[in-house]
């Protein structure tokens, strides 16, 4: 039993990941395997994922002296975020796993940000991740910090600003760090006067594809097939409120 957990263990160690992160005006990619980031790559698009994502996916292979027979499972951001930017990411990876017979790991953009800052000397603070989804509405998750892992506190949702702040009102969390596109916004609008809720630093606060990977190699159970791979919106697409209204 020991000989097989000890293969198993080395077998997990030598597991590379690719993660993908198109969920925002950032297109971000990462590979990396439990030791360290092997390559990283992070550029602000403006949502033109679909012309930059396979061009930067190839320089980062080739950056990280490896093909992409050498990865070994794909993770994603599968929402909240943009509609399209979500659609391209989560096609590419579909494509690049069906072709090889790769998993895959679709994960929440929310749990991705407060990875970020994800570090042992944050033990027991809490994370609220903040994506912008409309004027004076967010998609918002809250986090608690775990040593190098992350719990979700209080599931993925969209929620106007006043509930965020009737949220920390109800919630007695002590520090909060706040990420994501929507922190600065949510900062100076609910917590301008609040100096236990700060803003994670400008390099911790936004998409990074690595904080996937990270997620996804302290975790199996996220990867499955990637026929089960589908966007988390949150809220109803403008595709399905035109079907709704017909």
């Amino acid at each position: 039993m020991n000989a097989l957990t000890d293969k198993m263990d080395k077998e997990q160690s030598k597991r590379i990941i690719l993660g993908i992160d198109t969920s925002g005006k950032i297109a971000s990619l990462a590979i990396a395997d439990r030791e360290k980031v092997l390559a990283n790559t992070t550029l602000v698009t403006e949502l033109t994922h679909s012309q930059v994502l396979l061009p930067l996916l190839k320089k980062l292979l080739s950056d990280a002296c490896l093909t992409l027979a050498d990865i070994n499972a794909v993770a994603v951001a599968n929402g909240p975020g943009s509609y399209t930017g979500l659609r391209i990411g989560i096609s590419a990876v579909k494509g690049l796993c069906f072709k090889d017979n790769k998993k895959c790991a679709g994960i929440s953009t929310l749990k991705s940000l407060a990875m970020n800052v994800c570090n042992g000397e944050m033990s027991g603070k809490i994370v609220f991740s903040l994506m912008r989804a409309r004027a004076n509405v967010s998609y918002f998750g809250v986090y608690k910090l775990t040593g190098n892992k992350i719990e979700c506190v209080n599931a993925d949702m969209v929620c106007s600003n006043e509930d965020i702040l009737k949220f920390r009102q109800d919630n007695d969390y002590g520090s909060i760090i706040l990420v994501g596109d929507n922190a600065k916004e949510i900062k100076y609008s609910l917590f301008k006067e609040d100096e236990s809720v700060v803003l994670a630093p400008i390099d911790k606060r936004f998409q990074n594809a690595s904080s996937l990977c990270m997620i996804a190699l302290n975790d199996d159970s996220v990867f499955d097939d990637a026929s089960k791979l589908n966007a988390s919106y949150l809220q109803v697409t403008k595709a399905e409120k035109d079907q709704q209204q017909r």
